[in-house]
């Protein structure tokens, strides 16, 4: 769960200085790359974590979630300005 909350920390931090410091904000790509790295091995770890049993199942289940929606949202949202649009 910590390399999805990274990844959606570096998403995050990146539409916040998007909106209050344009100059600052890192490209758009690099946000991508940075949050995909860590939802990667997020879900490697996750992955490696499973277990037979129901309770590992259900607990592993949300960092898994966490991190697979952090790799599909390039997808979801392709431009985080549109977020801003007026």
């Amino acid at each position: 769960m910590t390399a999805a909350s990274l990844g959606w920390g570096t998403v995050w931090l990146t539409v916040v200085l998007m909106k209050v410091a344009p100059g600052w904000a890192p490209g758009v790509t690099a946000a991508e790359w940075i949050s995909s790295g860590f939802a990667l091995a997020g879900l490697a770890i996750g992955v490696f974590t499973l277990r037979a049993k129901l309770a590992w199942i259900l607990i592993t289940a949300v960092p898994l979630f966490a991190n697979g929606s952090l790799l599909v949202l390039p997808w979801i949202v392709p431009d985080p300005s549109v977020l801003f649009a007026r």
